[in-house]
């Protein structure tokens, strides 16, 4: 068998070993596939299945630690959504990645090669003084690229139009500044953009205010592609803060803070891209059964 999971029994059902944990309340649950024993399809079932809150595990999402394809990476991760799609990255989900590698000794070294659908990501782990805990977790997100800038953007007859940066940062997003949250319905115009035809593979959506221009703190709340609002979006927050640079909004020389509905998360802009701070955090361990069959 392999670590994670035992299967068999009359019924033919698979005990699934799980870590949950959470990056300021964007909660995953963690399963260890480095045997690559679960087939593809059923990655995205044990997904949707696990991600149920009230009815299973519930979570925002997955994250499956695998065996790297090439010894150019220390370990992969694959992210799927709570309906089944596949992300090419998180931000909140990669913090809490990282802690897990590291406290389990699967990777020694602080700093780590983590292969992603979105290309390499380097987290770096701070621990404590007997340096078996992770207590903070700073990501390289990268450099974004930008598709439109704070341009015009027609959602649909009943929202209207709006303005809009669309950036890639290992995975889309599409970003708002607003003046207010007041009277935002997060999940109807965000789910209205996620699914708008002018984003053919669906879109991250980040709604952000600039609590005073030029002191790098802001506020974001993200409607993820796949899962609805979330309690924070490390990729969102990240993406957030290059677009608010580009126009200006802030002073790239200070490190920004994000407030989150989750937690506070902190964003630097350095001339090799964009670094993301934060925690994360294990809620629970624990195992759960489900049937070993091509449906659940």
């Amino acid at each position: 068998m392999f670590a994670g999971t035992k299967s068999g029994g009359v019924f033919g059902r698979m005990e699934l070993r799980f870590t949950k944990m959470h990056g300021c309340g964007n909660d995953f649950i963690l399963i260890d596939d480095r045997e690559d024993r679960i087939g593809e399809e059923k990655k995205r079932q044990i997904a949707r299945f696990l991600c149920q809150r009230r009815f299973s595990v519930g979570a925002d999402g997955v994250l499956f630690l695998c065996r790297p394809t090439t010894s150019s990476y220390d370990v992969r991760m694959r992210v799927f959504n709570a309906d089944g799609s596949e992300a090419e990255m998180s931000g909140n989900g990669m913090r809490c990645f990282a802690k897990y590698v590291y406290e389990r000794g699967l990777v020694r070294s602080r700093r780590m090669r983590v292969e992603t659908l979105g290309g390499l990501i380097v987290p770096e782990v701070e621990v404590d003084e007997r340096g078996l805990m992770v207590t903070s977790i700073r990501v390289f997100m990268g450099k974004p690229v930008f598709d439109k800038i704070d341009g015009a953007f027609f959602v649909n007859e009943e929202i209207g139009e709006i303005k809009l940066t669309s950036v890639r940062l290992g995975n889309p997003h599409a970003v708002v500044i607003i003046d207010s949250f007041n009277g935002l319905d997060v999940g109807t115009v965000g789910k209205s953009i996620e699914s708008h035809p002018a984003f053919p593979d669906r879109t991250n959506v980040d709604f952000v205010r600039v609590e005073a221009k030029k002191m790098n703190v802001i506020t974001v709340r993200t409607y993820e592609r796949g899962v609805g609002e979330t309690l924070s979006c490390g990729t969102g927050s990240t993406a957030s803060v290059l677009t608010l640079n580009k126009l200006g909004y802030i002073n790239p020389r200070v490190p920004v803070t994000v407030h989150t509905k989750g937690g506070d998360l902190a964003v630097e802009l350095k001339e090799e891209g964009a670094y993301l701070v934060g925690p994360a955090e294990v809620v629970y361990e624990g195992e759960v059964s489900v049937q070993n069959s091509a449906d659940f």
